[in-house]
C-alpha cells in the first residue's frame, strides 16, 4: 500500500507547487487520476502520453516550464526523460516496480507485490472528493475498489449495490459507459481530445454527461457517440473471430482510432478462458493488447521478444506491446508455442 504519511507527503507537495505538469496514462485510470488532483488543487496542465513516457515529451515541460512535475500510472519512463528535467519529479503508479534514479517513487507494490490497486484508488485516498471520478477510474481498471458501496448509494442506477466482480460492474452496469465515455474521449485529433479534457475539468456531475444535461456535458458525449460507433462494428467482428489454440487474434487497421484496449477488456470479459491479442497495424509496427485471467503476461511477452524488434509489459494479466510488422508472425509463434508447452 502507500501509507497515510506518503500521501500527506504527496499532498503537502501538490498544495506548494505553484505550476504542476501532469503526465497521465491515456486511459481510465491515468485520466481519472489526473481529474482527481486536478479538480481538488486547481492548478497545473494535463498531458496525456500514449505509450512509454521519453525524451520526446521533453518539449511539454521546457514549453509549460513547471515547478514540479507528477507522472500518473505511467508503467515505462525513461532515464534520459528523467535527466533532462530539472524540476522535482513524483511518480504515481501501480505496475511491477522498476528503478529510476532522480525520481520521488510511489507504488504500493513496492511493499506487497499484490497489491494492484490503481492510480485514481490512491489520488482518491489523498483528495477524498469526486467520489464519481475515483469509481470511474478504478472500475475503468478492472478494479472494484473498497469505496463503491458508497458509490452504489450515491448513485444506485450506475452501479448495484449487489456487484461483487470489476468485469460486471463494467459490461453489466451504467457505469460502465461513463468508463468506456473516460476511454474513448482521449482517441482522435488532439484538439478534440484537449477541448474535451478542459470541459471534463469542469464538469460536476455524472449525470451532465451520460444525460447530456449541460453544453459541455452534451458536447463530451457527442464525441464519444462518434467513436462509439467504429468501436461497435471492431466489437462485432472481434466477437465472431475464430479461437485457434486458446487465442482469440483480432487484428485491425486504423489510422484514426486505437481502441485496443477497451476491446480486449470486452473480450476476456465475454471469453474468459481464452488468451485475447488485439493488433492494431500501424505504420511498419503492430501495437498489442493482451488479456489473460490464466497466464502470466510479462514473461510471455519477454520471451516472445527475444530476437524480435519491439516492445511490451503491464500487469500480469493485461498487458501492451509494439512488434513490428516483420516480426509479427514470429511473436504470435513464440505465444503459440509457450501455451503448449504449459498445458
Amino acid at each position: 500500500m502507500i501509507s497515510t504519511k506518503k500521501l500527506n507527503d504527496i499532498k503537502k507537495i501538490l498544495s506548494k507547487a505553484q505550476k504542476p505538469l501532469f503526465f497521465f496514462d491515456d486511459d481510465e485510470d491515468g485520466l481519472c487520476s489526473y481529474l482527481l488532483l486536478k479538480k481538488h488543487f486547481g492548478k497545473g496542465e494535463g498531458v496525456f502520453v500514449k505509450g512509454t513516457l521519453d525524451i520526446n515529451y521533453i518539449n511539454k515541460v521546457d514549453n509549460y516550464k513547471p515547478d514540479y512535475i507528477f507522472i500518473l500510472d505511467k508503467p515505462v519512463i525513461t532515464q534520459d526523460f528523467i535527466d533532462e528535467v530539472n524540476v522535482p519529479i513524483i511518480w504515481i503508479d501501480h505496475h511491477p516496480p522498476i528503478k529510476l534514479k532522480g525520481i520521488r517513487y510511489y507504488n504500493p507494490r513496492i511493499k506487497d507485490f499484490n497489491d494492484r490497486r490503481p492510480v485514481s484508488y490512491w489520488c482518491y485516498k489523498l483528495v477524498k472528493d469526486n467520489l464519481w471520478i475515483a469509481t470511474t477510474g478504478c472500475v475503468g481498471d478492472w478494479f472494484l475498489p473498497d469505496f463503491s458501496k458508497d458509490f452504489s448509494k450515491e448513485y444506485n442506477d450506475l452501479l448495484s449495490l449487489f456487484v461483487k466482480e470489476p468485469g460486471e460492474a463494467l459490461f453489466r452496469n451504467k457505469i460502465g459507459e461513463l468508463c468506456k465515455i473516460f476511454n474513448f474521449i482521449l482517441k482522435g485529433k488532439n484538439s478534440d481530445v484537449k477541448k474535451c479534457l478542459e470541459y471534463l475539468e469542469e464538469i460536476e456531475s455524472p449525470y451532465e454527461i451520460l444525460n447530456k444535461t449541460t453544453f459541455k456535458g452534451k458536447f463530451i458525449y457527442d464525441r464519444f457517440e462518434q467513436i462509439n460507433k467504429h468501436y461497435k462494428i471492431l466489437l462485432e467482428r472481434a466477437m465472431n473471430t475464430e479461437i485457434k489454440d486458446n487465442i482469440l487474434l483480432f487484428s485491425y487497421s486504423s489510422k484514426e482510432y486505437s481502441l485496443s484496449n477497451f476491446l480486449s477488456n470486452e473480450l476476456i470479459f465475454n471469453f474468459p478462458d481464452t488468451l485475447i491479442i488485439v493488433a492494431r497495424e500501424k505504420d511498419d509496427y503492430v501495437r498489442l493488447s493482451l488479456r489473460s485471467t490464466t497466464y502470466i503476461l510479462p514473461k510471455m511477452i519477454e520471451k516472445a521478444l527475444v530476437g524480435v524488434d519491439g516492445y511490451g509489459g503491464g500487469h500480469e494479466h493485461a498487458c501492451g506491446g509494439n512488434v513490428a510488422k516483420k516480426d509479427f508472425i514470429k511473436f504470435i509463434e513464440s505465444i503459440k508455442e509457450q501455451i503448449k508447452n504449459q498445458k
